[in-house]
């Protein structure tokens, strides 16, 4: 009863904010087309003065001049009023989206990340306490600062743990992890696309974190350890870009930039480096594989034209000598020799039978060269070896909602976020595998 009141309240209060922010959008897009009629005439009045200014008799003219100075000034304050116009409603548009998706996802869930662009949000758990602060519009729970919630399970005699990272890094609204790497056991970096950051994350003995690093990023897709240096190589998809941070000296650069042409990128997605130190990045929207010098140099590229549908490298990592690919449009994975430059396995295909994949996003694999793929169309993870198909833990049977997205493998377990924009890392053991049990 307590359970769905608070739903109740919840969805009531985020109805009326969706409420106010629709008005606030008209009344912004109304302005916008005010703007840029009043834009459109002051363009046109600026032209007629600089041909009335450019005429001879006018060039030396102090007075004309002056005019044209001003109309100038005049127009660039416009345009600089319509940047903002927009501005504002994109940021309003990006708030409506989020409040939906906190709409839709409090039905199904007793607990769940939440707030309207406050910094001191709160993990609230509806079987803890939690309650409404209307004044705040959060939701604040007894807390005691240990991250660690216990869940019910589908499977019997399971635990459900899952790992949750706390507000209090400086964010506005939940993380959307959409990589992660384990760079040991109690380290952990994540993509964050929700707050446009990669973070180093360590959780401490009593299970609460510190920050190591934090980079400013726009579209995460991506971390890769180069395992010989400090470098870290980050896929950024919004900029098109791919950059570099060493870690010892806290350098941050980058290479790419939009485009199709070599060396640059549309869609940066995925970073793999072989042992012969060559940077392979999925430059996706160009349906290609790149080659770099760790300092960003090309070098040459990997490309599949007589693909039956077009060729969206989401995710791509090295099995000893083979590069593996995760084609996302095409619903398949496959194995590249780079040398010869040629597939050269087929490890799974479209379907939703057991060992088929649906839209795969991301992928790892362990000591044991087990290949773990987050089959996301699937709604699960599905695990093979040397093209053998050895199982998969279904999303459904551990009552997650959403499909894996992020992941990646330890000695010990496997880690993963989903497209559920919940701010928890999800730790499955995998020593039984593929009887998972959650762990942290």
């Amino acid at each position: 009863m307590t359970i769905s009141l608070t739903i109740s309240s919840i969805e009531t209060l985020f109805k009326k904010r969706k409420d106010e922010l629709e008005l606030q959008r008209q009344m912004f897009n109304e302005k916008k087309e005010q703007i840029l009629h009043i834009e459109c005439k002051a363009t046109e009045t600026y032209k007629n003065i600089e041909n009335l200014s450019n005429k001879e008799e006018c060039k030396n003219n102090t007075y004309y001049q002056t005019i044209l100075l001003m109309s100038l000034k005049s127009l660039q304050h416009i345009k600089e009023i319509k940047r903002k116009i927009i501005k504002c409603i994109q940021e309003i548009y990006s708030e409506i989206i989020t409040l939906t998706f906190y709409i839709n996802t409090t039905r199904y869930r007793n607990s769940l990340f939440i707030g309207i662009q406050k910094p001191s949000l709160t993990i609230t758990c509806f079987n803890k306490n939690g309650a409404i602060d209307t004044d705040h519009q959060t939701l604040h729970t007894k807390f005691e600062g240990k991250f660690l919630q216990t869940f019910s399970s589908n499977i019997k005699e399971v635990k459900f743990n899952r790992l949750i990272i706390p507000i209090s890094f400086g964010n506005h609204f939940s993380p959307a992890f959409s990589c992660i790497t384990i760079k040991s056991n109690e380290l952990y970096i994540t993509g964050d696309i929700n707050n446009h950051t990669i973070k180093l994350i360590t959780i401490m003995k009593d299970r609460n974190f510190s920050e190591e690093f934090s980079l400013k990023v726009e579209h995460p897709t991506c971390i890769v350890e180069h395992k010989k240096s400090s470098l870290f190589y980050i896929s950024d998809k919004q900029l098109h870009r791919v950059f570099i941070f060493n870690k010892k000296t806290g350098d941050f650069r980058s290479f790419g930039g939009y485009g199709n042409e070599p060396g640059k990128f549309n869609e940066p997605m995925c970073i793999a480096i072989d042992s012969f130190d060559n940077v392979y990045v999925a430059d996706a929207m160009n349906f290609r594989i790149q080659i770099f010098t760790l300092n960003g140099t090309y070098i040459s590229s990997l490309s599949f034209p007589n693909q039956r549908t077009p060729f969206y490298p989401h995710c791509i990592l090295f099995d000893e000598d083979q590069l593996i690919v995760i084609d996302n449009w095409g619903s398949s994975i496959f194995s590249i020799n780079p040398k010869q430059k040629k597939v050269t396995s087929i490890i799974s295909r479209y379907g939703g039978a057991k060992g088929f994949v649906n839209r795969p996003t991301f992928a790892c694999i362990d000591k044991y060269k087990r290949l773990f793929v987050s089959d996301s169309g699937n709604n699960r993870i599905a695990c093979f070896k040397k093209n053998n198909f050895l199982g998969s833990i279904e999303m459904k049977t551990l009552g997650l909602v959403g499909s894996p997205l992020g992941i990646s493998v330890s000695d010990k377990k496997l880690i993963f976020s989903t497209t559920a924009n919940e701010p928890y890392l999800n730790c499955v053991s995998i020593k039984n595998f593929p009887n998972p049990t959650f762990i942290l």
